[in-house]
């Protein structure tokens, strides 16, 4: 990497914000979200930008500040779709999508969860898929429509079938249980199926 190579090392801490998350370091991966955001904003490198500014409003929302996720991750919405970045957009929109259903604003979480998985099929993304439906059928669940949650998570898991995905047994086994804790007095309203949020 070349000494004042603002986009390198604005690429390197982009990726530690992803890999400290995956190891529930937060706070760091914040840290390193905005240093990204500071470097690619100065090197008016556009792509980098909008994944910061979504990197640091999914740090924000792990952490729960939904109401600053939001207001980052909805700078990078705007600006992925300026630049016709499919991808980001259903990212960005899975990330407004679950600060909302943290805020317990259900119907605003299903409609970005809606509009990410319209953007993961027009995409052929089939994991991208999965997240979506998981994570709309959570919000479906929470919002107290248990039906519609169960016929969700079923499609997600459908699709890991398919794909002989290995997280396949483990959404089972939680559908399984979640289902076992709805049929006893309508269930927790808690009760929701986990897939890791990127």
């Amino acid at each position: 990497m070349r000494v004042g190579d603002q986009p390198g090392r604005a690429h390197a801490h982009h990726e530690l914000t992803w890999a400290l998350s995956r190891q529930g370091r937060y706070r760091e991966a914040l840290d390193h979200a905005e240093r990204a955001l500071d470097l690619f904003r100065a090197a008016g490198h556009f792509p980098g930008h909008a994944k910061a500014l979504n990197g640091v409003g999914n740090c924000h929302a792990l952490l729960g500040y939904h109401n600053r996720a939001l207001a980052y991750c909805r700078r990078a919405l705007t600006l992925f779709q300026e630049l016709g970045d499919l991808n980001g957009q259903a990212a960005s929109l899975d990330g407004l999508g679950y600060a909302h259903h943290h805020l317990g604003q259900y119907d605003l979480a299903k409609r970005c969860h809606q509009q990410a998985l319209k953007l993961h099929l027009d995409l052929g993304d089939r994991i991208g898929e999965v997240e979506a439906l998981i994570r709309l059928g959570n919000a479906h669940h929470t919002g107290g429509d248990h039906d519609n949650a169960r016929d969700t998570w079923r499609q997600a898991l459908t699709i890991l079938d398919e794909l002989a995905h290995p997280d396949a047994s483990r959404i089972r086994a939680q559908l399984a249980d979640t289902e076992l804790h709805l049929t006893a007095a309508g269930g927790p309203a808690g009760a929701r199926l986990y897939w890791p949020h990127r």
